[in-house]
């Protein structure tokens, strides 16, 4: 029973952890912790340059706000974030830079670049929101 269990618990932890990622989420930093928000649209669009790959991920939240990520991705020679902002225009608009937590890229030369990951959205050097974007191609920009 024991072998059992240690069996089993590794294998329901790592279906978990996949199951998720297809989903974009957004959370907010409130009264210290942080709390799920509503995204009923979410959409990615963005296009390969050369070295750089810039997108933008757009989020509508159940209260109708707009959370708008930019994200740049600069190739040397492995793909990192090199730029970021954000604005977000709900009952207390803000902006301000992206922080990576972890990034997954794919942009082959032949097809155009996928983009996902977990980010942390920053205000004046503190914690406003936390996303996660799917990892899929930046020109099939919407999600449902």
């Amino acid at each position: 029973m024991r072998i059992m269990k240690a069996f089993l618990l590794p294998l329901a932890l790592s279906f978990g952890a996949c199951s998720g990622d297809d989903k974009p989420s957004v959370e907010a930093w409130v009264d210290g912790e942080w709390t799920p928000v509503a995204v009923t649209a979410y959409a990615i669009d963005g296009k390969r340059d050369g070295r750089r790959t810039r997108a933008v991920a757009t989020f509508t939240l159940h209260d109708g706000a707009r959370l708008r990520v930019q994200l740049e991705v600069s190739y040397d020679p492995r793909p990192v974030l090199s730029a970021g902002h954000w604005s977000y225009d709900g009952t207390s608009s803000g902006d301000g830079t992206v922080v990576e937590r972890s990034m997954k890229f794919f942009g082959g030369q032949a097809e155009g670049p996928s983009l996902g990951g977990r980010f942390r959205l920053d205000q004046d050097n503190r914690p406003r929101f936390r996303i996660r974007l799917p990892l899929r191609p930046v020109s099939q920009p919407q999600w449902k």
